[in-house]
C-alpha cells in the first residue's frame, strides 16, 4: 500500500464543498482549552458526576471519559457522517430528517448491568437497533489524540478512534440504506471507512481499519499461506460465532477481511468503478449470485480476478491525503449530568436495548428501588416510567408522566411514554379499550408532532391502530414511515413488508422482505421473510395479513452487532 498527497482531488472531489453556513454563531466555550475545531455550548449543574451529554448535528453522546477526547471523537464522527452521505447518496432515500443515534463512549470496560444479556468476551464495542432506539456503545481503548496534517499518513494506534469510526460506518450503512450484502461488501465497507482519518483541514482515505490487510501482504510475500481466492470471497458467508485464536478459521477470517478491503478499495477507486458498483449491488439486491454478477459487471472472475486484484494492490492501492479546508465542525451542546443522573445513565441505555422480558422484569425491580431515592430527578423517574410501561403496571407510570408532560410539554419522549402506558392498559381493558386507545393515540400524535422523524413513535401509532377493529390505509402508512426512518430495525422492516402487501403494493413489499432475506447478520428475520415471500407467491388474503401483523405486534428482537477486539 502506498501513500500520496493530493490537493482537493479525492474520488468525489467535486462534491467536497462547505457543509453550509449556520446562523448566528454560538458562544465558544473551552472545556479544558484544547478543542478549537468545535462550537461548544456548556451547561453546568451542581453536584456534577463524571457523566455528561453531548448533542451535535447528527448524534447524541453520553460519556464518563475525558470531555476533550470525546469532543474530538465527535468532531471526527461528524466529518465521517458528512463523507458517508457523499458516497452513499445514490442509495439513500430522500428523508426530510432522520433520528439521531445515541452513542456511549465508556471509560474503559465497565461492568454492564446484567440485563443487557450475554456479552462477547473480547468485545470493545456494540451496536444495538430495536424499536426503542438505535444505540452504539464503545469502550475507550486509550487517549484519543488530535491529528496533525504532517502526520496524517503515518500509521497510528488510536484504537478508540478506529473502533468508533468502524461502528459508526456499519450502523450508518444499515440505518440509512437497504444494502445488506453481499457479506464481503459489508465487511469491506466498514474496513475502508473505518480507516479514514481527519484533521481540521485534511483527510486521509484508503487505509484499512485494523490489520487484516497486513495479513494479505504477508500472503503476497510468502510469509503466510493463502486459503481463499477472490471468487471465494465474493460468495463468502462468515459465521457470527467466535473462532478459536490461531485456528484455520481464524486465519481464514483475517484473509477474508483483507481481501474484502482490497475489493472495496478497487470498487471505489474511480468514477467508472463506482458506477459499476451501483449496478452490481442492484443486481445482487434483486437475487443475482454475487460472484456471477461481479463477473458480468466488472468483467473479472477466477484467475483473472485474482491477478487483477494482485496488480491493483501492488501498483494502485494508495492512501490519499486530501486538502479539504472546509470540513464540517461539530456544533456541540454540552451538558454535565448531576451525580444522581449519572447513576441512571447505563440503566437508561439498557432499557432501550429491548431486553428480554425476564431481564426487563429484573431491571424494573432494581430501578424501582433506585428511583425511590431520587423522587425529584426527572432522568431517574423517566427511566423508571419506561420500565413500568414495558414490564410492570403502566398505571404506576401514568401519574408521573401526566405531571411531566404538563411541566415539559415540548418533550416528545414524555408524550411517547404516556401514549405507550395508555396502549398497554388498553390490552386488557374490556369496554374501556376504545377510550384508552384514543388517549394513547392522542399522546403519540403529540409526540409525532414534536419529533416527526422518530420511527418508534410512528411504529407505536401503527401498533395502536392494530389494536382497534379496522386499521385504515393511513395506519399502514405509519409502519412504512417507521421503516423509512429506521432501516436498521428488523421489526420495522417486518411490519412494513406486511403493510405494503396489505396495501397491494407488490414491488415495495418485495423490497422490504428482500432486505431481510439478504441480511446475513440476522438469520431469524431472514428465514421469516423467505417463508413469507414463498407464501405471497401463492397468494395471501388480506385478513390473513392483518392477523399476521397483529401476531407480530409483540416486537421481535432487534439487531445487535458486537465488535471483536481481535480486529
Amino acid at each position: 500500500m502506498t501513500t500520496a498527497q493530493y490537493a482537493f482531488s479525492l474520488l468525489l472531489a467535486a462534491a467536497l464543498m462547505p457543509a453550509g453556513a449556520s446562523g448566528s454563531e454560538l458562544q465558544k466555550v473551552v472545556v479544558k482549552g484544547k478543542q478549537d475545531p468545535s462550537t461548544v455550548v456548556v451547561k453546568g449543574v451542581r453536584d456534577p458526576s463524571a457523566w455528561f451529554r453531548i448533542e451535535s448535528q447528527h448524534m447524541i453522546v453520553y460519556s464518563d471519559d475525558d470531555p476533550d477526547d470525546v469532543i474530538e471523537l465527535v468532531n471526527n464522527l461528524e466529518r465521517l457522517d458528512y463523507l458517508l452521505r457523499l458516497y452513499l447518496k445514490p442509495f439513500m432515500d430522500e428523508q426530510e430528517a432522520m433520528p439521531k443515534p445515541t452513542l456511549y463512549f465508556l471509560k474503559g470496560r465497565v461492568s454492564w448491568p446484567p440485563e443487557i444479556g450475554e456479552e462477547m468476551p473480547f468485545a470493545i464495542g456494540m451496536a444495538n437497533s430495536c424499536v426503542s432506539a438505535t444505540q452504539v456503545f464503545i469502550y475507550s481503548a486509550g487517549k484519543s489524540w488530535k491529528l496533525q496534517n504532517s502526520s496524517l499518513l503515518h500509521a497510528e494506534d488510536d484504537y478508540t478512534l478506529m473502533h468508533s469510526l468502524w461502528l459508526y460506518s456499519e450502523n450508518f450503512l444499515r440505518r440509512h440504506t437497504r444494502i445488506r450484502g453481499p457479506a464481503w461488501f459489508m465487511t469491506g465497507f466498514v474496513a475502508y471507512f473505518g480507516g479514514v482519518r481527519f484533521t481540521d483541514t485534511q483527510m486521509a482515505i484508503g487505509r484499512d481499519a485494523g490489520t487484516s490487510y497486513n495479513w494479505l501482504q504477508a500472503i503476497d510475500e510468502g510469509r503466510a499461506g493463502g486459503r481463499l481466492s477472490f471468487d471465494d470471497v465474493l460468495d463468502f458467508k462468515p459465521t457470527s460465532k467466535p473462532v478459536a485464536y490461531q485456528s484455520a478459521e481464524y486465519y481464514e477470517r483475517w484473509e477474508f477481511m483483507g481481501r474484502a478491503f482490497n475489493l472495496m478499495h478497487y470498487m471505489l477507486s474511480s468514477e467508472e468503478n463506482r458506477g459499476r458498483m451501483a449496478k452490481y449491488l442492484d443486481a445482487v439486491n434483486n437475487g443475482a449470485d454475487s460472484g456471477a454478477a461481479f463477473a458480468e459487471i466488472f468483467g473479472l472472475a477466477g484467475r483473472d480476478l485474482d491477478a487483477a486484484m494482485w496488480r491493483y494492490r501492488r501498483m494502485s492501492l494508495q492512501i490519499l491525503q486530501v486538502d479539504v479546508p472546509t470540513l464540517p465542525r461539530a456544533d456541540i451542546d454540552f451538558t454535565r449530568l448531576s451525580r444522581i443522573e449519572g447513576e441512571f445513565v447505563l440503566d437508561n441505555a439498557v432499557l432501550k436495548t429491548c431486553p428480554a422480558p425476564t431481564q426487563g422484569g429484573k431491571l424494573l425491580a432494581r430501578l424501582t428501588v433506585a428511583a425511590a431515592t431520587a423522587p425529584a430527578v426527572d432522568f431517574a423517574q423517566t427511566a423508571l416510567s419506561r420500565a413500568q410501561v414495558e414490564w410492570g403496571d403502566p398505571r404506576a407510570a401514568i401519574g408521573y408522566l401526566s405531571r411531566a408532560v404538563d411541566n415539559d410539554p415540548y418533550n416528545p419522549e414524555l408524550h411517547y411514554l404516556l401514549g405507550g402506558a395508555y396502549a398497554k392498559l388498553a390490552e386488557n381493558a374490556g369496554a374501556k379499550k376504545p377510550d384508552l386507545l384514543a388517549l394513547a393515540q392522542a399522546s403519540l400524535m403529540q409526540a409525532s408532532v414534536l419529533a416527526p422523524e422518530a420511527p418508534e413513535t410512528s411504529y407505536a401509532l401503527f401498533r395502536v391502530a392494530l389494536m382497534g377493529t379496522a386499521p385504515a390505509e393511513k395506519d399502514m402508512g405509519k409502519a412504512i414511515t417507521a421503516w423509512r426512518h429506521g432501516y436498521d430495525v428488523p421489526a420495522y422492516a417486518r411490519m412494513a413488508a406486511l403493510a405494503y402487501a396489505w396495501l397491494g403494493d407488490a414491488a415495495d413489499s418485495y423490497q422490504a422482505f428482500n432486505t431481510l432475506v439478504r441480511d446475513n447478520g440476522n438469520p431469524e428475520s431472514a428465514a421469516w421473510a423467505a417463508s413469507w415471500l414463498a407464501r405471497l407467491e401463492r397468494g395471501v388474503p388480506r385478513d390473513e395479513l392483518l392477523t399476521a401483523m397483529r401476531r407480530e405486534n409483540s416486537a421481535p428482537p432487534g439487531f445487535r452487532a458486537w465488535m471483536d477486539g481481535g480486529r
